[in-house]
């Protein structure tokens, strides 16, 4: 591996910027924590580590699961995810279940709510398809 010294003096020759040693000295410090860490989202500019894993984790796989068998609201999602806390022993205090933690949550695991339709939604696409180039005859 190379030492630090010669990291401060490589880059300015490929990059044209200089780094300072101790920003090297703190990054590999931090190699084992950064490597350790689950990326839920790569495209996210900032990548902030889950208080509670577990519950993260719990409460994903209950929306895995009930997701397509029921109607999910944010007040259902939030009652699970306190609910999971206390089975989890999660001590009180450690998360705000506000709505700003619940759509976050949402946008780590990529959970969408979209509106039922109703009828609407259960008209054939194919048939109107078909039937379009008739009626504007």
């Amino acid at each position: 591996m190379r030492s630090t010294r010669s990291l401060v003096n490589f880059k300015p020759k490929k990059n044209g910027v200089r780094v300072d040693e101790s920003t090297i000295t703190r990054i590999l410090k931090s190699k084992n924590k950064r490597l350790g860490t689950e990326i839920a989202n790569p495209e996210a500019k900032r990548h902030k580590s889950v208080l509670v894993p577990e519950l993260e984790l719990a409460l994903k796989e209950f929306v895995l699961n009930y997701q397509h068998k029921t109607i999910l609201s944010d007040s259902v999602l939030t009652e699970k995810a306190k609910q999971l806390a206390d089975e989890l022993n999660v001590p009180q205090g450690t998360l705000q279940f506000s709505s700003g933690w619940l759509q976050k949550f949402k946008d780590r695991n990529n959970i969408r709510q979209v509106k039922l339709q109703g009828e609407a939604d259960s008209a054939d696409i194919d048939a109107i398809a078909e039937a379009l180039p008739l009626i504007r005859k």
